[in-house]
Parts: structure tokens; sequence; C-alpha cells
């Protein structure tokens, strides 16, 4: 799932889509925070924070 200025984007098709839709030409990533933690039936959750310019 991608969360995007408020919207729920799930998929992986869907979210391909909504980063081809955005309107810019280049994109440059800036992570400031990864966190980990186990979920159910031996999953992980991951969530990245940070920007994109």
């Amino acid at each position: 799932m991608l969360t995007f200025e408020g919207q729920k984007i799930q998929g992986s098709q869907s979210i391909v889509a909504k980063l081809i839709s955005l309107p810019f030409q280049r994109c440059q990533h800036s992570i400031t925070t990864v966190d980990c933690q186990p979920s159910g039936a031996g999953g992980m959750l991951v969530f990245v924070s940070g920007f994109d310019s």
C-alpha cells in the first residue's frame, strides 16, 4: 500500500500508475526514517518516510 497525500493506493499496478501520473520528469528520493516490525503470518511491516523532489 502507498499512502500519498492522504490517498491510499493498494496493489503494485495501482502504485506504479499513481507514480507515473505525477507531474514531474525526474524524482530524487531522500529517506529520513525506516521502521520495521513483525506482522502476522511471518510477514514484516516496513514504514519509510522522507521526501521526493
